[in-house]
């Protein structure tokens, strides 16, 4: 695959995180790739604008104009320009991802398994935390969350019900568990920094937001997990 082929596939959104990745320290360790693609964006960027310039002279029907002004800027400064907004642009995404993946793994690493000795978990819990450690989370999700149709305000069953449905990638529900976790009352309640981190890997409108209010709480707060929000939030 050429450099054309890689910057088409990397400005219309086509490759993978891994691949993005690659690409951008790529842009970075060489200026000769980093040049063709600030050239790539700025000419579609041109592009772009002499089509919406034509669209604009047929809506209003107007009489042709004088050309426009030659810019100030040199060609090579444009590009520099271009170039500068693009390096802008790939840290913020970068950055961006790097907090999704650091979540992720974050989840990954701490809720491989559940705490058979965690609080008070006797009878269905226990089953449930079971078949969790054993990989089995869809079933233990249904423990879990039978558990509620009869305790709704089971703290433990809340926690658990949301981390496994967070597991599944069942973003809403295991949002809507933490929420009701949070209201519960609990002394040391995780409600707040889990609900951050599902908001965070569900990545949808207003998430992002939502989830750094979360954490601010957390670190207020004093609440579980308050070290790790407070490293994401630097």
């Amino acid at each position: 695959m050429n450099d054309l082929e890689q910057i088409e596939r990397f400005f219309q959104g086509a490759m993978s995180s891994t691949e993005q990745a690659s690409f951008e320290e790529q842009i970075q360790q060489n200026p000769e790739l980093a040049s063709a693609a600030a050239f790539y964006w700025q000419a579609h960027q041109a592009a772009r604008l002499e089509v919406l310039a034509e669209k604009r002279k047929q809506w209003e029907k107007t009489t042709p104009v004088k050309p426009l002004r030659k810019p100030g800027l040199s060609i090579a400064a444009g590009v520099a320009a271009v170039a500068l907004l693009a390096v802008i642009w790939l840290f913020w995404n970068r950055n961006h991802a790097s907090l999704n993946d650091e979540v992720l793994a974050y989840s990954t690493r701490n809720f491989r398994q559940l705490s058979l000795t965690m609080g008070n978990s006797t009878g269905s819990l226990q089953e449930g935390i079971t078949l969790y450690n054993q990989g089995k989370i869809k079933q233990a999700e249904q423990v879990f969350e039978a558990r509620l149709t009869h305790a709704p305000q089971d703290t433990e069953a809340l926690k658990f019900a949301g981390i496994a449905a967070m597991r599944l990638k069942k973003y809403d529900e295991a949002i809507r568990h933490f929420q009701h976790l949070s209201n519960t009352g609990l002394y040391e309640n995780p409600g707040p920094f889990y609900e951050a981190l599902a908001r965070i890997q569900r990545n949808q409108a207003d998430d992002r937001t939502l989830a750094q209010q979360l954490l601010k709480r957390v670190v207020q707060e004093n609440l579980p997990g308050k070290t790790q929000a407070a490293e994401w939030l630097n």
